[in-house]
């Protein structure tokens, strides 16, 4: 993973990358975010001109990725990088970015979810989900609002399907529905009367569903990583790891990202 100049000290700097050049510098996302400010969101017809994708590197958000460049090519990328996010997930998420050739893709360091995990150590509950991490999708979508309110993106897609929502009460539609209601109610946008919400295509597929989706839609499934481990292949062992092997079982196909990683 690169580090911006002065060394991984500097980790919680924004980030963007704008994959329009070979070797990406690190640019000021202020004066970026203040000159796209000016566009406005349009709109051709009922056609989507403009969406900021939340981009983690596994299979849920590549598919969303896919699902809405079928109707815009104005999309931008995003991905956090925080306490279960390796080099091999943010580097998945450039990657699929690149290949579906979006307009810019953006890097987020969120350190503090680390520190509260190093420090606190949350007790398991029997009731939520081991994968999920305290409060975290209110941070990624209060970060992503403000960059989709910057650009004049019309949605904030996401990718996360049925099974998730039976687990984490962030994957949950009526969490979904109140935080579209507090950018409605805390934002610029929201006041000017123009609209910006955060959209789920995939909250009624289950995991198999999903697979299939993205063979239907071609999603380049050996670029993507849900490995929650830092290995040079999936360990196997993880959440991520289980339900995609499952998903890939139940579906009776290969996973590419296994058979790509096994030693020649």
């Amino acid at each position: 993973m690169h580090h911006p100049p002065g060394g991984p000290s500097k980790r919680a700097r924004t980030l963007l990358f704008p994959l329009s050049q070979k070797t990406a510098p690190y640019i000021d996302t202020h004066t970026q975010a203040c000159v796209r400010a000016q566009r406005k969101l349009s709109l051709k017809g009922n056609r989507l001109v403009r969406a900021l994708i939340l981009l983690s590197g596994g299979i849920d958000s590549a598919i969303a990725l896919y699902l809405t460049k079928q109707e815009t090519d104005d999309v931008y990328s995003m991905n956090m990088i925080y306490t279960q996010t390796y080099d091999s997930e943010a580097e998945a998420s450039k990657k699929l970015a690149a290949a579906a050739q979006v307009k810019e893709h953006l890097s987020v360091y969120l350190p503090f979810f680390k520190d509260i995990e190093t420090r606190y150590r949350p007790t398991p509950s029997s009731e939520v989900s081991s994968a999920y991490v305290p409060a975290r999708n209110i941070v990624f979508y209060g970060v992503a609002a403000a960059y989709a309110e910057a650009i004049g993106a019309h949605e904030i897609v996401f990718g996360s399907n049925a099974d998730d929502a039976m687990e984490l009460p962030d994957a949950r539609p009526e969490f979904i529905q109140l935080m579209n209601e507090l950018i409605r109610t805390g934002t610029r946008s929201g006041r000017e009367g123009t609209e910006m919400k955060i959209v789920n295509p995939l909250i009624h597929y289950t995991k198999v569903e999903v697979l299939r989706l993205a063979l239907k839609l071609k999603v380049p499934l050996e670029l993507t990583w849900s490995c929650y481990e830092d290995l040079p292949v999936p360990c196997g062992k993880c959440r991520g790891c289980r339900t995609r092997e499952k998903a890939f079982g139940e579906v009776g196909i290969l996973d590419p990202l296994n058979a790509s990683s096994q030693p020649k």
